[in-house]
């Protein structure tokens, strides 16, 4: 090898020019911008997670904690020493049963669970701030021997300012007076901010000359003893807007003064004598029980009732109480059972003028031959000249199997307002007949009648497997004979 080629071979690698080198610091620069500003957004969405909960106002977060159950608040306390603070403060309290029973091994009796029951209840209330109460809420089987720790929890709840109580002392075995807890009236004499109370199965003896309750809006009261007049308690209930009485036995509901400001009323399965009261803002009644005297003295913003009678033979005393004593009316609701041979002509001197809709359930019972009392259903359309819509829901076990005589004309007595009708447990009876004949000759306006011949309960059961028994195709047959008319296509719809 020569010496020129050795010397070529040992010369150095040349150097970059000046212009790639500053290419290479201008790439590596970039690198580490891209990288600290990676580095800084990654810092700033952790400190973010972290802290977007923490930054949030104090008020902020004890809404977002009432909002959450009592359990799952008492959760959210690991978090953070703040978050402990705020749990103190919940102000929805709610305790149940499940918060013994579902912790609570086979072998501890009840005694046990009423001693866990108590000592969750005084811990929670002994932890709490008591600044603040929405909701304060016991549903626990606790009796009188459980006063001392009822009225002091109802005296926090009173204490804290708390809108409203809910008081469910529900037994597993009937309670007598004597071993009901006595619902503490002495705790509530002074100023507070009761919106609504919620009892069952407490004794209620309130004192002639108690005026707590000036702020409540809303009392229920189920299961309970009473043992004085209620209507003292509830005339000096000035701004009461909902009032319901479930299962109670107290004789006649008789409201003394002017209830302004009474708008909704619901009686359920109470032992009555009588309803008697002035509500000059009613606007809807509810009634579920045995038949008795309704007397309203002037309420003229009733709209709507809803009444089912037990027994149920009683559809002439609905219509000819209600309109007596409800001569406003616009929807009625009804619930009621008829007999199917019975007639009750003393329903033809009943008058709605007001009445607009009806949704009348109606069990029918009898025997199939005799069914001429079901046409008794049509009083309700004579009865309401203004009536726009009619749902009639029919339930028998009756069928069909006596179609004796040729039905003829019905009377003519014309309605000028009636647009829409839906029946159903349309079972093709002689009376039923009568009284679809009745509605499409008589009502002048009418744009539709559905005629469903599946009850209302059945509706959950396919259509195809219905329409396959017997019966059921005789009821088609029947209905088809005497309905299906051309003269009826257009309006009449049969399903």
């Amino acid at each position: 090898m020569s010496n020129k080629s050795q010397s070529q071979m040992a010369s150095p690698t040349p150097s970059p020019s000046p212009s790639t080198a500053s290419k290479f610091r201008v790439a590596n620069q970039r690198k580490r911008c891209l990288y600290t500003s990676s580095l800084r957004a990654a810092t700033r969405r952790k400190k973010s997670r972290n802290n977007s909960l923490h930054d949030l106002p104090e008020e902020i977060l004890k809404i977002i904690i009432s909002r959450l159950t009592l359990k799952d608040a008492a959760r959210m306390s690991t978090l953070s020493s703040m978050w402990k603070t705020l749990w103190n403060s919940h102000s929805n309290l709610s305790f149940h049963a499940a918060m013994v029973t579902h912790s609570n091994s086979k072998g501890d009796g009840m005694d046990s669970q009423e001693k866990k029951f108590i000592d969750i209840v005084d811990t929670v209330l002994r932890n709490h701030d008591g600044t603040y109460l929405d909701q304060f809420e016991v549903a626990f089987e606790l009796r009188e021997k459980h006063a001392c720790s009822l009225d002091s929890w109802i005296g926090f709840a009173v204490s804290s300012k708390a809108s409203e109580i809910v008081l469910d002392l529900d037994p597993r075995s009937p309670r007598t007076a004597e071993d009901a807890y006595d619902f503490p009236f002495h705790l509530f004499q002074s100023e507070n901010g009761i919106q609504s109370v919620w009892v069952k199965c407490v004794s209620l003896k309130p004192p002639r000359d108690f005026y707590g309750f000036t702020k409540l809006t809303k009392f229920t009261i189920r299961s309970v003893h009473i043992m004085e007049d209620i209507g003292n308690l509830l005339s000096n209930c000035c701004a009461l807007r909902w009032l319901h009485i479930i299962c109670c036995n107290f004789g006649k509901l008789k409201l003394h003064g002017t209830f302004y400001r009474l708008q909704h009323l619901c009686v359920i399965y109470s032992e009555l004598q009588a309803i008697e009261l002035h509500a000059i803002g009613l606007e809807t009644f509810k009634y579920v029980g045995q038949p008795l005297p309704i007397v309203f003295y002037g309420s003229p913003k009733l709209k709507i009732a809803d009444i089912k009678l037990c027994p149920y033979y009683y559809f002439g005393y609905v219509c000819s109480e209600l309109s007596t004593a409800l001569p406003c009316l616009e929807e009625l609701y009804m619930d009621v059972r008829l007999k199917a041979e019975v007639r009750d002509y003393a329903i033809s001197k009943v008058k709605f003028n007001y009445l607009r809709y009806v949704n009348c359930t109606v069990i029918i019972r009898g025997h199939p031959k005799y069914t001429g009392g079901i046409l008794e259903l049509a009083s309700i359309v004579k009865a309401a000249p203004v009536l726009e819509k009619l749902d009639l829901h029919m339930d028998s076990s009756m069928y069909p199997h006596y179609i004796c005589k040729a039905i003829g004309n019905p009377s003519p007595s014309p309605h000028n307002h009636l647009k829409i009708v839906r029946a159903t447990g349309f079972f093709g009876l002689e009376g039923q007949i009568e009284l679809a004949l009745y509605i499409l000759e008589n009502a002048r306006l009418l744009q539709s009648m559905t005629i469903d011949l599946l009850a209302l309960r059945q509706s959950r059961r396919s259509r195809e497997e219905a329409n396959k028994s017997i019966d059921a195709q005789i009821c088609r047959e029947i209905v088809h004979e005497f309905l299906g008319l051309e003269k009826y296509r257009g309006v009449l719809t049969i399903l």
